[in-house]
């Protein structure tokens, strides 16, 4: 029986299609290998990309999230671009909001609806967001879409992004941004380089021209093999062409992995599994869970720090210049930091939270990354000329440390209610579970018996959990302080002023302001623990209404991160 459920193992892991006829022949997309483009680079608004990078970057302004018939962007891209007959009528420019939708859908209904925007499509394009490029054009669509325009506040962005997605997805323009061939001459490193086009019109008889040629007559034909050929012959001559300044071939290989896999933010399903174990050790004390947790959450932390590295490595600069990169290298900083106090407090009744804390942190982080892939795009960009300075890897550095810090206090502050709620007002020992006297303070004094309250018997889990916050907020709003002061001073140094009434800059000051508020409330409030709970939620959601709300919806001088 074991060599039989072996056997059918082995032949699901290691079909060449699941469900499919061994018979049945293997299609175009399927017998092509763009392996060899893995080691191409493209020149992109300055900056030199893998065409890993570059494919996914430009198919995202046309498909969005979405995955044309589970293809590969860099697929999809080389189709549209060489068999561009082949998309007539497909769908696929992607409308992210749902009433976007449903108004393109009523403007179909009732104009001249083509044949072939059957119910069942226009019901398809309500789920998934795609549709034919084609319908886009339809001219009641077209005067729609120059109706609803005049409502900036509403509909600027989401129409704006329709019309890229037609613009880019034109062969042309796919063509015409493909520049991998990098220039020759003393000057090389500052002139853009060269589309494949343009050394065709050049030099017809040149290698690059040739190869070109050939790669394009072959994927008309849809002859795999011979695409094959031609990509490796693209390849290898368009390196050839000035291997001076071109990537080494390691480095585009790594950067095709990074984004191949996801950048690595898959990792949070690591993170999921050692809450849970962390769940049991704080419940029910059972010390192996702690271990298992531990465990599971280092290897979480080694994918998370070989995302980060990676990222450094190929875009050649420490990742905190956009949105994707602030809000996964914060909780980067939020997991060292974990463990640095984990490896403190080892022997102490804190064990464990602050890796549970900052696994939380991690999950959210690395989800929200993978659930919104256009606001928090993974696209590696150049740094804009302003943060070209050296406060950028000082201020910026220590303020999202400082709001990763918030992020873990909120949930230990979260933890901290439940806890109220589940224990009401006191814990089975009848103790004093108000936390009256609570704090990171209060677990480092001894109380009776000479004993610190992290050790003594008599601490209760609550008076843990709001030590735990008040840890937290207290550095969280020493750092954003700090933060704030660099901020004025970089402000100072590349804008003129150190401080503009920015909408970010003032959001930071409000949770700042909010903090400080707790500190103080903290020392008059009779119950200490609830009200550091409830004004350490209630800085995080400012926070996050900072670092999402506002870089989303209002333009300022910070709207780059």
């Amino acid at each position: 029986m074991r060599s039989w459920m072996a056997i059918i193992l082995c032949v699901f892991l290691f079909s060449p299609a699941i469900g499919q006829s061994p018979d049945e022949p293997l299609s175009f997309e399927e017998q092509v290998d763009l392996a060899p483009l893995n080691e191409v680079a493209v020149w992109q608004d300055g900056r030199i990309k893998s065409w890993e990078s570059f494919s996914r970057s430009m198919m995202q302004f046309v498909t969005g999230p979405r995955q044309i018939d589970g293809q590969p962007a860099s697929f999809t891209y080389l189709d549209l671009a060489l068999r561009p007959e082949a998309w007539t009528g497909r769908d696929l420019v992607f409308v992210k909001k749902k009433p976007m939708r449903a108004a393109i859908i009523t403007a179909l209904v009732e104009g001249e609806r083509p044949d072939v925007a059957t119910d069942e499509r226009l019901d398809e394009f309500m789920k998934t967001g795609l549709i034919a490029r084609e319908f886009i054009l339809e001219p009641s669509v077209v005067s729609l879409l120059g109706n609803m325009q005049g409502d900036v506040m509403r509909f600027a962005k989401p129409i704006e992004a329709i019309q890229t997605a037609v613009a880019v997805a034109q062969p042309r323009v796919l063509r015409r941004s493909m520049a991998m061939v990098p220039p020759t001459g003393d000057d090389a490193l500052e002139r853009p380089w060269k589309t494949l086009d343009d050394i065709s019109a050049e030099a017809p008889g040149d290698a690059v021209s040739a190869a070109w040629l050939k790669l394009q007559q072959a994927w008309q034909a849809e002859d795999a093999p011979a695409v094959n050929a031609a990509l490796v012959d693209v390849a290898a001559a368009v390196r050839a062409v000035n291997p001076g300044v071109y990537p080494s071939a390691e480095r585009l290989q790594w950067e095709s992995f990074y984004f191949q896999w996801g950048h690595l933010t898959w990792v949070w399903i690591i993170y999921l599994f050692s809450i849970a174990l962390l769940l049991m050790w704080l419940v029910y004390h059972w010390r192996g869970a702690l271990w298992a947790g531990a465990f599971i959450f280092g290897l979480g932390f080694i994918g998370q720090t070989a995302a980060v590295m990676l990222r450094w490595y190929v875009a050649d600069r420490w990742p905190n210049t956009n949105m994707f990169e602030a809000v996964t290298t914060s909780a980067w900083f939020a997991a060292c930091f974990a463990i640095i106090m984990e490896i403190v407090v080892r022997r102490t009744r804190m064990s464990g939270i602050f890796l549970l804390t900052s696994a939380g942190c991690s999950m959210v982080a690395m989800m929200a990354t993978r659930l919104y892939p256009l606001e928090l795009s993974a696209g590696i960009s150049n740094k804009m000329p302003v943060l070209h300075d050296i406060w950028l890897y000082i201020h910026t550095n220590v303020i999202i440390f400082s709001y990763a810090l918030i992020f873990l206090a909120a949930i230990s502050a979260a933890m901290y209610l439940l806890w109220r709620v589940v224990n009401m007002r006191t814990d089975r020992d009848g103790t004093d579970a108000w936390a009256r006297a609570g704090g990171a303070g209060f677990l480092i004094v001894p109380r009776s018996g000479g004993k610190a309250g992290l050790t003594a018997t008599r601490t209760t889990f609550g008076h843990v959990l709001d030590g735990t916050t008040m840890i937290l907020v207290e550095l969280s709003f020493i750092l954003l302080w700090a933060g704030l002061v660099m901020g004025a001073i970089w402000a100072d140094h590349s804008w003129g002023r150190p401080w503009g009434w920015d909408p970010k800059e003032v959001f930071a000051l409000n949770t700042f302001i909010i903090y400080a508020m707790l500190i103080h409330v903290r020392l008059k409030s009779k119950d200490k623990g609830l009200w550091t709970a409830v004004l350490s939620i209630i800085g995080c959601a400012v926070m996050l209404f900072n670092w999402i709300i506002i870089n989303f919806t209002i333009s300022g001088l910070h709207s780059y991160a």
